[in-house]
């Protein structure tokens, strides 16, 4: 799995999402070369290292790419100017996360 590497980064929002946690990061400086816009990472409980990850990097001058890196899988699923805002952003990688992590019947809870 290629995580992001990320040297900074400002929490956003956080979620509980059935066994997992969640940090929405914003004003990211990685160290891979790529310009986030977002990053969402999940955590499951009594874990310390994320295993599921949507992240939204620039693309061109007005999109973003959407990627999904989970294990054994990593896609590009689209590029829209939409990802740059973070409640549609949040949105998708809630929708993502419950349907490859098995989570549809889980709510998501926004902490922060």
């Amino acid at each position: 799995m290629n995580a992001p590497q990320i040297n900074t980064a400002i929490p956003k929002r956080r979620y509980q999402l059935g066994d997992f946690s969640v940090v929405v990061l914003g004003d990211i400086e990685s160290g891979d070369g790529l310009d986030y816009r977002y990053v969402f990472a999940m955590v499951q409980d009594g874990s310390k290292d994320p295993s599921f990850y949507v992240t939204a990097s620039k693309a061109s001058p007005d999109d973003y790419l959407l990627r999904l890196i989970a294990p054994n899988m990593e896609r590009d699923l689209d590029t829209s100017p939409a990802w740059q805002d973070l409640d549609a952003f949040c949105e998708q990688a809630i929708s993502l996360a419950q349907q490859v992590m098995g989570l549809k019947d889980e709510y998501p809870h926004r902490l922060m």
